[in-house]
């Protein structure tokens, strides 16, 4: 499973990002934090911090 990221512009998806694509887990919860980064828990218990490089 994958996280998709969507890019809207003007009420139309205009590019998409395929997030943690290799991961074989499905995502149950994806939260933004305070800091910009995306936080997931996988169904197995794994928990992820996404962030720009």
């Amino acid at each position: 499973m994958h996280i998709a990221r969507l890019v809207i512009k003007d009420n139309k998806v205009v590019g998409e990002e395929r997030i943690a694509a290799d991961q074989k887990d499905r995502f149950r919860a994806v939260a933004e934090g305070k800091d910009g980064a995306l936080y997931a828990v996988s169904d197995s218990g794994k928990f992820y911090r996404i962030a720009k490089k």
